[in-house]
């Protein structure tokens, strides 16, 4: 797979998630894309990087950590846990950023 398929897929689940803000999913449909986004993540970690910029491949790598917790954060709200300590992780992703 090539960081542009990459991308792409990443794409597709962020619109995904936009939509479980407006709709939400079932929560099989959640762990589907959490294991998406582990699979894509190995996808990444195996992809050849030559001719990819270091900007490209830490946007890519920012987008599945950040997916990663939204994920994380959904799923626990349909379980109605405490989210606190994710989006605590979420938000320092952000200041780093």
């Amino acid at each position: 797979m090539t960081t542009e398929q990459i991308k792409i897929a990443i794409d597709q689940l962020e619109r995904t998630l936009f939509l479980h803000s407006l709709q939400p999913l079932a929560i099989e449909e959640v762990e589907q894309m959490q294991e998406k986004v582990k699979e894509l993540k190995e996808t990444f970690l195996e992809t050849c990087f030559e001719g990819s910029s270091v900007e490209e491949l830490e946007e890519i790598r920012f987008k599945l950590v950040e997916i990663r917790y939204s994920i994380i954060i959904a799923k626990k709200e349909q379980l109605h846990l405490n989210v606190t300590d994710d989006v605590r992780k979420l938000e320092s992703l952000y200041r780093t950023a």
